[in-house]
Parts: structure tokens; sequence; C-alpha cells
């Protein structure tokens, strides 16, 4: 009897320690997931701060020079293919007409809209370029170092928070504590009303973003087009001491970095336009260095770093 009572003593106990043995793993399996799920959380966060910060940066660097992605406002439209048909038989028959009557009213009318409105006869869509300032003509001595200061002061405001999930993320100290350094000098130079080092303080600023990146990116071509955009940066400030060597330099380390992109076959067929744009616009700064002329170049420089703010790797 106490045998029987013993092995069945025994059974129970194995079974118990089987049952505890799943529950042990389950638990193991569910914290290591739940665990998985925070750091995927926290790396899109830091993905978002060091976004936020490249905002305020690259805003603040182009505010410097009255640079506004918002100088612009293009407006594309959808045209149907039998309706440019229609348009191109009737617009015949109205040339002919002018040309028989001479009208000068007619004509200046169509001039002025032939100035406003281009169409795209491969993509079917008409785009008008709406100008509300220029940057060829632009007052780049009067800078709104109010607005600026806002930006800064207020990236001070979210830098603690910052600190702390950049941290969780590894990001070394060094790194974090130096960019805290930078940022005060950033502070310091537009107190001042001090142009020339505020560009390079702002640019020095925006050169840890790519190391914060390098920590959590989920790519190599993440952490090259920050890259990308930074040679851009530091070719726009060179502008501000006419070192037009030093900016032809810097655009071939962008185009070099966006080819790295290119290589790594992250550029999928969705993606692949908006890149090449910027592609070509970075080598359109490069072939109009030669003509060392300031205006040109913001002008050229504007549209790139716009560009490079919405390509996805």
């Amino acid at each position: 009897m106490k045998g029987k009572i013993s092995k069945y003593f025994f059974i129970a106990l194995i079974v118990i320690l089987i049952i505890m043995f799943f529950i042990l793993i389950y638990i193991s399996f569910f914290s290591n997931n739940s665990s998985s799920d925070e750091y995927a959380t926290l790396k899109e966060k830091g993905k978002d701060e060091v976004l936020y910060l490249d905002y305020v940066i690259i805003d603040s660097l182009n505010r410097l020079n009255n640079i506004s992605y918002s100088r612009y406002d293009v407006l594309i439209e959808e045209v149907k293919e039998n309706d440019q048909q229609n348009s191109s038989q009737s617009s015949e028959g109205g040339a002919s007409a002018q040309g028989q009557n001479g009208s000068s009213s007619e004509q200046g009318s169509s001039e002025e809209a032939g100035s406003e409105q281009s169409t795209d006869q491969s993509e079917n869509k008409s785009s008008r370029l709406s100008k509300t300032d220029s940057l060829l003509n632009a007052d780049y001595n009067t800078i709104s170092w109010d607005e600026i200061s806002y930006s800064i002061e207020t990236l001070y405001t979210a830098w603690p928070t910052i600190t702390l999930d950049l941290q969780k993320l590894n990001v070394s100290n060094e790194d974090i504590s130096n960019f805290g350094v930078t940022l005060d000098g950033v502070a310091q130079s537009i107190k001042n009303n001090d142009k020339s080092n505020a560009l390079i303080n702002l640019y020095n600023l925006y050169t840890f973003l790519p190391k914060f990146l390098s920590h959590f990116a989920s790519n190599d071509s993440e952490i090259n087009l920050y890259n990308a955009k930074a040679y851009l940066l530091n070719a726009y400030i060179s502008a501000d001491k006419n070192d037009w060597q030093g900016m032809s330099n810097n655009i071939d380390n962008a185009l070099n970095s966006m080819q790295a992109i290119m290589n790594s076959g992250s550029v999928n067929d969705n993606k692949k336009s908006t890149f090449d744009k910027a592609i070509v616009l970075l080598q359109d700064i490069k072939s109009g260095i030669s003509i060392e002329d300031k205006e040109i170049f913001y002008l050229k420089y504007k549209l790139a770093i716009e560009q490079l703010e919405i390509v996805e790797v």
C-alpha cells in the first residue's frame, strides 16, 4: 500500500514539475516578446525624435538666410488625355484666327498664362508655379532672430526626454553630452545675433544625428540618408565663406552617400522616383558651383534639401 502511495506521489510530482516547466517557458517567452515589442516601440520613438531634431536644426539653418520651403506653392492637377487633345485642336483654330486678326491683347494674355503653367504630356499633369518670394533677390541680412530663438528654446524643452530615450537605446553618453554642449553654443550664437557662428554651431549639432541613429537604425541606408543631408548642409554653410572648393567636395560626398543607399538595394520602385530626383538636384548643384554665384546656389540648395527631406529608405 505504501509502495502504491509512493508511486502515485512520484507521478504527481513529475506532472507538477512538467507543468511548472511549461509555465516557466511560457512566462519567459511572453517576457521576451514583451521586451522585444517595447524596444521596437522605443526605436520608432527614437527615430521620430531624431526626425524632430532634423527639422528644427535645418529649419533654423534655413532661416539664417531667409530660406523657407513655403516660398513656392506648386499645384498639381490631373489632366485627361482627351481634354488635352481637344484643347490642342481648338488652340490650332484659335491661333489661326489670332494670326489673321492680329489681336495683341489676346497674345499678351496667352504669354502670361504660359509663364505660369507648363504641361507634362508624358504624365498628363499640369503644374503651376506660384511665386511668393525670390531667392535670387532675397534679403539675406535681415534675419528673424526671434523665430529662430523660439525654435531653439523649444528644442531645449524637448531635449531631457530625448536624452532619456537615447540612453535606453544605448547611445553613448559622450555623444549625448556633447550634443548638449553644442546646443549651448547654438543658443549663445543666436543670442548674440552671430550669423557666422550660428551656421557652424547648427551644422555641428546636426552631425550628431547620424551618430545617434547608428545605435538603433534599421539599416545603414537610414544613416547614409542623414549623412547625405549633413554633407549638403556643410556645403550650405561653406557658401557663407565663399568656399567653393569645399562646397564641391561636400556635394561629391553627398552623392556618394546616396549612391551607397542605391547600391544597398533599399530603394524600391515606389521610392525610386523621389530618390532619383534628389540625386538629379544634387548633381545640378555640383554642375553650377563653377559659376560661383551664391544666390543661385541657395536656390538649388533649397530644392535639394527639400527633396531629401521627403526621401524614404
